[in-house]
């Protein structure tokens, strides 16, 4: 159970063909892919920046946790994500500890991937994910 480094870092957006075509052109960073992950009722764009990659989520329902956030605030740094190994038990630990978690047992996110996510006010107001390959 070890956190492997940063994943990604995750920014909320209302327009992702626009959000893509900004970076790619402001930043001259090329979008690596696409993905839709109905479970979440998002839409995911993720761009190669050294070993982190920078995610850009958007709505694709207006019931989104995503639409809430945008809704809100405008397009805004929403997660860190924390790629780790022992998911289960990093999900374990937190909770004998007393830390509030969005999710008891990892989901399936983006490529794949088994994610959980810690509430915001456990970890200094900042939404943290971690993510493991299966």
């Amino acid at each position: 159970m070890r956190i492997l480094g940063v994943e990604h870092i995750g920014i909320a957006v209302d327009d992702l063909d626009a959000c893509i075509a900004r970076f790619e052109s402001i930043l001259g960073l090329e979008c690596a892919g696409r993905e839709k992950v109905e479970a979440n009722k998002v839409e995911v764009a993720f761009f190669n920046c050294g070993g982190t990659k920078i995610e850009l989520v958007a709505p694709t329902d207006p019931e989104s946790p995503i639409q809430r956030f945008v809704s809100k605030g405008g397009n805004a740094l929403h997660h860190i994500c924390f790629k780790v190994e022992g998911i289960g038990d990093w999900l374990q630990f937190l909770t004998d500890r007393g830390v509030e978690v969005v999710d008891r047992v990892p989901r399936m996110g983006a490529s794949g991937k088994r994610v959980a996510f810690i509430k915001p006010k456990s970890l200094c107001n900042v939404l943290i994910e971690l993510s493991e390959e299966e």
